[in-house]
């Protein structure tokens, strides 16, 4: 006989949590594994031109000029990845979306007002 979906939310495992709960944590680790991945492949993306340009120069030596506006343009989108982290933290977070809102609203209340009025003190 199929067990119904009753008898399994009322099964336990060995920690005593139901399988409900177990779904839900998988969910959440799965959800916190795609944003950490998420991260990692930005992270790549931004610095691996850098640490590359750095192998090669370092292995080619004063054969191989680079330009120096080059240069600036690897450690620019290296520090891209800076500015792109809270961006990616806020859109798959919504804990952090709400204190991300929270800090822009009280750095720049003349643009963010229409998000939300902020509390009035007595």
């Amino acid at each position: 006989m199929l067990p119904t979906m009753a008898t399994l939310y009322i099964q336990t495992s060995n920690a005593g949590t139901t399988i409900r709960q177990q779904s839900k944590s998988w969910r959440a680790e799965h959800k916190a594994a795609r944003t950490l991945g998420i991260i990692m492949g930005v992270f790549i993306l931004c610095w691996l031109p850098f640490f590359l340009w750095y192998v090669a120069t370092t292995l080619c030596g004063d054969e191989c000029p680079t330009p120096d506006w080059l240069i600036g343009m690897l450690f620019w989108v290296g520090y891209f990845n800076s500015a792109l982290n809270p961006l990616i933290y806020a859109y798959f977070n919504r804990d952090f979306r709400e204190a991300f809102k929270d800090t822009l609203l009280c750095a720049l209340p003349c643009c963010f007002g229409r998000w939300k009025t902020p509390p009035r003190f007595l």
